[in-house]
């Protein structure tokens, strides 16, 4: 689980990120990136739609989502809300390839992870 403190959690949040963050789309996830510009430690959300199917289903794939986050959080700057929409692929992609997706598209969203590629 990320720290409280690296959590979007107010819808608001979320749509300025939709709106007037840079847009990433990758197999597994499209990210939204929103550079806050200040020393708050980076926020992200994960949005899983009904498209998955089940509850139990979507949950699962939020869990994967933020597993995987959750790995890159703590090497990341500050002063940013992410926002990370789960696509098809999301469900069934190994956890590794997962990890590099979301590297990957930090990396254009202009987001360095300290961390090796």
């Amino acid at each position: 689980m990320l720290p409280r403190a690296g959590r979007l959690r107010k819808k608001s949040d979320f749509e300025r990120a939709y709106q007037q963050g840079r847009r990433v789309v990758m197999g597994a996830a499209v990210l939204y990136a929103y550079a806050r510009r200040d020393e708050a430690p980076t926020r992200m959300g994960f949005v899983v739609g009904r498209q998955f199917g089940t509850s139990v289903v979507r949950n699962r794939v939020k869990r994967r989502l933020r597993a995987a986050a959750r790995t890159l959080w703590a090497t990341m700057p500050a002063g940013y809300d992410l926002v990370w929409v789960a696509r098809a692929a999301a469900a069934t992609l190994p956890f590794e390839d997962l990890q590099q997706q979301m590297r990957t598209a930090l990396r254009k969203a202009g987001i360095s992870t300290g961390g090796g590629a």
